[in-house]
């Protein structure tokens, strides 16, 4: 780089990659991934000091604050890492905004670095030095965070030493042997805990699939795995020509959804769907905006393949125990104007001398408890929680008053968001928290030590509203153009 190309004072200096290797030898490049394997464990176990040190502050005396009406359910009280026990509720969701990342990846932070730091010193020790890798540092706290410290400190003095050159699989092998062999009763009673948080989860892979993920036993699970591949050699003898993996996806949906059996009382499952109009149309010459299927984004292809699966497609009524809403939205900036079925639709079209009452969005309500009209509006035009970072979605969540009904806030569009009930709780109840919703629909969350975040509600049109052609017609003229 010549003299004058070198940046002015203050100018920040522009780093590409081929500038930090430019002409290192295969000795130097090895060195160099060890030293960036030392720095990351040094970094995380400073973290680590950082969040358990933040977690000591926020101890549990806090939700008191919450009195009993206020206070966890019964799921939320099972779920709860033990190694979060003494520290209030609302440290996650914090935790959550201060990193600008989900409550469960927060959550799993939290507890692995009060676990580290309080228990596992030996281990934080290794971390620090760069002896012990990060992958390796989680396996440890995973297998000994619940086991007597007495325990751990002699599976750390036996591990440690070697740890450095075992691979993470081996490091585990290495550590429940012991486990088994100094304290059995810890390995059962993380088997009983596990079996206590079991649950049924739906997790998208992305490229229009997911994964239905069901917490068993090990033997019953094998069973199942067995059972379904059984089926689906059955369908191949029979001549189905699919790849085997496709069968058995096939067949085990059959079996959980049953849909031969007209024994059992029927059961309609929710799926709610988000299409622009432009979507619902064959590909044309102009790009198709993508939909959302439970909140996820797919290409207007494959919507149309699954509306056409349910013939839904004509925009009708809707089938036995299904429903269609018609959202009306700027066509600049997304935002919800209006919610009509079809026949709320057609009827409001019929008034073409626009006599009638038309579609606007639901009218305010002098009570407390939403109408129908307005809580269908808030749950489409939010789609999950507002909390910046949660995710969860509607038929958990309550509709909440920003400005609380008891101090005059009204129960109308403009002052009602969805929240999951751990939000409300702590919005309503916490001590130091702000929440605020303004009128483009924006919610700003401000924690007690003064962080912001906040959230737009979801919209198709997620760039900057452009400017109208005719501002600059209207615009004062510039004095400094002549």
């Amino acid at each position: 780089m010549d003299i004058e190309q070198l940046p002015s004072v203050g100018e920040p200096l522009l780093v590409t990659a081929e500038d930090l290797a430019p002409s290192c030898s295969d000795i130097e490049l090895v060195a160099d991934i060890w030293a960036a394997d030392s720095h990351a464990a040094r970094h995380a176990a400073e973290l680590a000091v950082s969040v358990a040190a933040f977690a000591r502050r926020r101890h549990i005396q806090r939700d008191a604050e919450f009195r009993p009406r206020g206070g966890p359910g019964l799921d939320s009280r099972l779920r709860r890492h033990q190694a979060l026990a003494e520290v209030s509720e609302t440290f996650v969701p914090e935790l959550a905004l201060v990193r600008n990342c989900t409550e469960v990846e927060a959550e799993n932070l939290a507890a692995e670095s009060i676990v580290l730091v309080n228990k596992l010193r030996g281990t934080w020790t290794a971390l620090y030095e760069g002896r012990l890798d990060v992958r390796k540092m989680r396996a440890m706290v995973d297998l000994l965070a619940g086991v007597r410290q007495e325990i751990i400190d002699q599976i750390e003095q036996q591990v440690l030493p070697a740890a450095e050159t075992l691979t993470v699989p081996l490091l585990r092998q290495r550590v429940r042997r012991l486990l088994a062999k100094l304290d059995a009763d810890a390995l059962d009673k993380r088997r009983e805990e596990a079996a206590r948080s079991a649950n049924v989860t739906h997790r998208p892979t992305g490229d229009g699939l997911g994964q239905v993920v069901i917490d068993l036993p090990v033997a019953r699970s094998a069973a199942c795995v067995d059972a379904i591949d059984q089926y689906a050699q059955m369908l191949r003898a029979d001549g189905d020509t699919r790849p085997i993996g496709v069968i058995r996806a096939a067949v085990a949906a059959d079996l959980i959804l049953r849909p031969w059996d007209t024994t059992r009382p029927p059961v309609t499952a929710k799926l709610v769907i988000h299409a622009p109009l432009a979507s619902l149309h064959e590909r044309g010459t102009t790009p198709q905006p993508g939909a959302e299927i439970d909140g996820e984004i797919v290409t207007a292809a494959e919507c149309r393949e699954l509306l056409e699966e349910l013939d839904f497609l004509g925009v009708a009524d809707g089938p036995t125990g299904g429903s269609v809403h018609l959202a009306i939205e700027d066509p600049t900036t997304g935002r919800l104007r209006a919610l009509a079925t079809p026949r709320e639709l057609r009827r409001a079209a019929a008034r073409c001398d626009c006599k009638g009452p038309g579609l606007r969005a639901p009218r305010a309500t002098p009570g407390y408890r939403p109408t129908a009209e307005l809580r269908r509006f808030i749950q489409v035009r939010d789609r999950h929680c507002r909390m910046p970072g949660c995710r969860r979605r509607p038929g958990r969540l309550d509709i909440d008053h920003a400005d609380a009904y008891a101090d005059g806030g009204a129960t109308s569009c403009d002052n009602l968001c969805c929240l999951c009930r751990k939000h409300h709780r702590i919005k309503t109840f916490a001590a130091g928290w702000h929440f605020e919703l303004l009128d483009d629909g924006r919610l700003i969350v401000r924690t007690p030590t003064g962080v912001t975040r906040h959230t737009d509600p979801p919209a198709w049109y997620l760039d900057a509203e452009p400017d109208p052609p005719w501002l600059d017609e209207t615009a004062p003229p510039d004095p400094m153009r002549c």
